[in-house]
């Protein structure tokens, strides 16, 4: 992958990133979120080590500055998931950590969350297949129109590991590696270009079977925090209020299931489920 030294950044209008030859180690007056991340109101500094320091400002703009021999497309997968993940927590937004798509013919979408293995990324291909536009793979951007949420576009990729992709009958040296250290691909698949309002959220959980739709409010707050992209961010750069309102709006604005059984059925079966939840 080429690494571009600075553009904007996606599914961000206003929002840029841009390479510097060196970032600060320590945040002045920031707070320790976990190992090297510092935080507070306005600024967000971070490191991979061997990789790239970020610093993330205002809600508006990315500095990084890669290592010396640092591979591009490790730089730019932080870029687009850490980093860009703080930024909208800057904003008062909330990045969900879910694969978002608008089905067939629909006006609203839907964001499907689930844990690390769950399947999100195979079953947003599989959801592809059948007509589904893809909004964003991954960390999707929420805000808040007037009435209802809304779910902003990114990159028109799925990220998937080989075995995805082997299971899909993809060959994957037709496809664009995430980074030379991970085997995973980027599946290029259509995609919308615009901003949609968020109508429901289902929840791959690996236990059971089934669709479940009788969540409590206190549960589908739950539901979309544990879900919430980088969520020690919050309270440290000063955006708890913001944050709590946000996800109580989504929360009774949008449908919210939980599929479960998610590891133990087929990908066609937990398509089925999904647009089966919305009808």
């Amino acid at each position: 992958m080429r690494m571009e030294l600075d553009g904007p950044v996606p599914g961000i209008p206003g929002a840029d990133f841009r390479c510097v030859t060196e970032l600060p180690e320590h945040l002045a007056d920031g707070v320790t979120v976990g190992q090297y991340v510092q935080a507070k109101p306005g600024e967000l500094l971070f490191e991979v080590p061997g990789i790239c320091r970020y610093r993330v400002r205002d809600g508006l703009h990315i500095e990084l500055a890669p290592a010396p021999n640092a591979d591009p497309g490790a730089v730019m997968l932080f870029l687009n998931g850490s980093a860009r993940g703080a930024l909208i927590h800057q904003r008062g937004e909330l990045p969900l950590h879910a694969a978002t798509l608008v089905p067939p013919g629909g006006e609203g979408a839907l964001a499907i969350c689930g844990g690390s293995g769950a399947g999100k990324s195979t079953l947003a291909t599989e959801l592809s297949r059948r007509g589904w536009l893809l909004v964003a793979d991954d960390t999707t951007r929420v805000t808040w129109g007037e009435t209802h949420a809304v779910a902003w576009p990114s990159r028109d990729t799925i990220k998937l590991w080989r075995d995805a992709c082997d299971a899909n009958n993809l060959n994957v040296t037709a496809l664009e590696p995430v980074m030379a250290a991970m085997d995973k691909f980027y599946l290029r698949v259509p995609a919308t270009d615009r901003p949609v309002t968020l109508t429901a959220v289902s929840e791959l959980v690996v236990d059971g079977g089934g669709l479940q739709d009788a969540l409590s409010p206190a549960e589908k707050m739950s539901l979309l925090t544990r879900h919430t992209y980088r969520q020690a961010y919050v309270q440290p750069l000063g955006r708890t209020v913001d944050y709590v309102r946000l996800v109580s709006k989504v929360a009774n604005s949008c449908r919210i299931t939980q599929i479960h059984g998610a590891r133990a059925r087929p990908v066609n079966d937990l398509a089925d489920s999904v647009e089966q939840s919305m009808r």
